[in-house]
């Protein structure tokens, strides 16, 4: 669904890719995380069309059409809509646009919104919302999600997330999302993606790093094994271990402790900082 080859891209003379390589395939949901100022946001935009590369390429799949660009839903940190419009006229203007017959309210009415209030007159929470309505309404086959749904109350993230269930349950959407809550969307994740230094260090299926990330309390860790990041007290310190493989069971004297997805991020992201 999404090949990208040899990408490479700046901002001035600060390189953030270089012969950046990435393939999704469709329907796939990939958790792309990575310390800040990594690039993920950068590279969202570049598969949107926001950026343009300085070379390399993204391709589509060729279901997409001539226009791609059009079936990518893009929720940036940085929400960009009709400030200056009531919320009804910018679902009619959206509507013209993208030439949709038919608007789903459903989303917002399970907010506040007035449809005669003014967009820039909304909350956070209300236009990631009414921006999340208006993308869905142009029926994306990739939705690329930023940040954006950590600055909203736990409600709205509610709903927001709901609605992303039930269109992987509904239709073969190709979804990339930013550092979002970890525990939240652990049950959506096919796969994530750990980028660091313009590169990929970790690209693993879910059920597959779950397996391969363990954490291992005990004063005495053989050595040679692949830790991640250390923490805990002097006295029963605990040691991020990756890749766990199963011989290392029998090297170990303490207790080998499986981890959720936040665990792992976590302790990736605090390696890369340590």
């Amino acid at each position: 669904m999404i090949n990208i080859k040899n990408l490479s891209f700046s901002y001035d003379k600060f390189k953030v890719y270089e012969d950046f390589n990435l393939f999704v395939p469709e329907g796939q949901s990939c958790l792309m995380t990575g310390i800040n100022g990594v690039g993920k946001s950068t590279l969202l935009r570049l598969i949107a069309g926001v950026l343009a590369p300085d070379g390399g390429s993204i391709l589509f799949d060729e279901k997409l059409g001539p226009n791609p660009k059009r079936k990518i839903g893009f929720i940036s940190d940085k929400l960009s809509m009709y400030e200056s419009l009531t919320v009804a006229q910018g679902i009619d203007l959206h509507k013209s646009v993208y030439e949709v017959k038919e608007f789903d309210d459903s989303l917002i009415k399970h907010t506040k919104i007035k449809y005669t209030q003014k967009i820039k007159e909304l909350s956070l929470g209300q236009r990631t919302i009414l921006h999340l309505s208006l993308i869905l309404s142009a029926k994306p086959e990739i939705l690329l999600i930023d940040e954006i749904i950590h600055s909203i109350d736990a409600y709205l993230r509610k709903v927001f997330l709901e609605q992303l269930i039930k269109l992987l349950s509904e239709r073969s959407l190709t979804i990339i999302m930013m550092n979002l809550n970890f525990h939240d969307i652990e049950h959506m994740i096919d796969r994530v993606i750990l980028l660091k230094d313009g590169t990929i260090a970790v690209d693993e299926e879910i059920d597959s790093l779950k397996g391969k990330v363990k954490k291992v309390i005990t004063s005495n860790l053989p050595e040679g094994l692949p830790v991640i990041t250390r923490s805990g007290p002097i006295d029963s310190p605990e040691f991020f271990i990756y890749p766990f493989l199963e011989e290392y069971k029998e090297l170990v004297n303490g207790q080998v402790v499986d981890l959720n997805l936040t665990e792992i991020v976590t302790a990736f992201i605090e390696g890369e900082y340590s």
